[in-house]
């Protein structure tokens, strides 16, 4: 930029001594006739043209340096945001991941054969927590006004049946198949998303959402057919539990409309209700079934279910970090990479067996996942 200031001062001062000389250049030239000078925005011009793309750069090592000089601590500052930014991908990257683990081990190996109950409890854990926080941080919830109770009972509601059906058919299905598998059938909840927004006709999709959907189904059905401990009933479960999700978030859409509650006021509002929902349909399911073993089981491993109720706070917790600094389109982009990541520790180190089709359909699976928020993004 400097660079360019000069050259224009040094181009203006010759222009002007070359007008100057002109003028008396016509005073004595025979016949009086004048010379006109070029103008000099047109040297301007094709100066700045010119020295654009190497001033830009000179700019901003200039801002930079001038910032650093300004603030000695501005270095400092950055490097600390850098290292919180990496700190909060690494906990997003590695709680999610570890809850599903201890949910498995507790539901599978240990034998807790009541996914339900642990639903309700890590729910209502994750309620109790996200309160104690609101009031300890004294975080504001700027929609609680409008949050009356016919508001919560017509709108809340329905939204947190559905969520609470999500949790509880996504924890059963491991009762029935692998981690690895259950990752690759979630990516199919864009599908579910799509029919439901069309039968509610919410909204219309385009032909280019239609082709990454038929993608995403294509690599489902490929993961399907590969897989060597298949079980209808823990499909059908899964499947069930994505349709919920997906009814989960176009309720959202429909019932709030354009209330954009913030992802800690959703934990507010909607945990709860969830948890209220689940607590009765155990009340009903599976509490008629515990006896006294159940509950030497849950006494020998409380700790285990103590975890589990922390991994659940702290994922709603850093997701809620996680959107705040990198927008929710890039959080559903780090779940996918997360998720596949969570594929390959199974198969590399919990020795669960997938197949080469599968592994083969789950990418094409993730290649749809990531044109169909593009094209999201790009309808927006």
């Amino acid at each position: 930029h400097l660079s360019c200031v000069r050259a224009s001062k040094n181009i203006t001062s010759r222009h002007s001594n070359n007008r100057g000389r002109g003028k008396r250049k016509s005073l004595s030239s025979p016949g009086g006739s004048s010379m006109k000078a070029p103008p000099a925005s047109r040297y301007l011009e094709n100066v700045v043209v010119e020295t654009t793309p190497s001033s830009a750069s000179q700019l901003e090592i200039m801002t930079r340096q001038e910032k650093l000089s300004n603030d000695p601590d501005a270095g400092t500052k950055e490097a600390g945001s850098m290292i919180k930014n990496l700190v909060c991908l690494g906990f997003f990257l590695m709680l999610g991941p570890s809850l599903i683990m201890v949910n498995k081990y507790i539901l599978h190996d240990i034998g807790f054969k009541y996914p339900i109950t642990h639903t309700c409890f890590t729910t209502l854990f994750c309620s109790v927590g996200i309160w104690i926080s609101v009031h300890v941080f004294g975080i504001k919830l700027s929609h609680a006004p409008i949050v009356t109770w016919r508001f919560y009972i017509r709108n809340i509601m329905p939204i947190g049946f559905f969520q609470g059906a999500t949790i509880v058919l996504g924890m059963t299905s491991y009762l029935y198949l692998t981690v690895s598998f259950v990752q690759m059938l979630k990516a199919s909840t864009p599908v579910m998303i799509v029919v439901f927004l069309r039968l509610f006709q919410i909204e219309f999709p385009t032909s280019e959402i239609l082709v990454s959907v038929l993608i995403i189904s294509t690599g489902v059905v490929m993961s399907s057919y590969g897989e060597i401990n298949f079980s209808i009933i823990g499909v059908l479960i899964m499947l069930c539990g994505q349709v919920a999700e997906a009814l989960r978030l176009v309720f959202t859409q429909k019932l709030l409309k354009n209330l954009k509650f913030t992802v800690v006021e959703s934990l507010c509002f909607i945990t709860p209700a969830a948890s209220m929902w689940v607590f009765i349909i155990a009340l009903v399911v599976e509490f008629p079934r515990m006896d006294a073993d159940t509950l030497k089981l849950v006494r020998d491993n409380a700790h285990w279910f103590i975890i589990a109720g922390f991994l659940a706070l702290g994922v709603n917790i850093i997701n809620s970090v996680v959107i705040k600094f990198t927008g929710s389109l890039m959080m559903k982009l780090l779940a996918t990479a997360r998720n596949a990541s969570l594929v390959l520790f199974n198969v590399i180190f919990m020795g669960e067996a997938v197949m080469a089709v599968q592994f083969c359909g789950y990418t094409i699976s993730l290649g749809g996942f990531l044109l169909y928020n593009y094209f999201r993004l790009k309808k927006e």
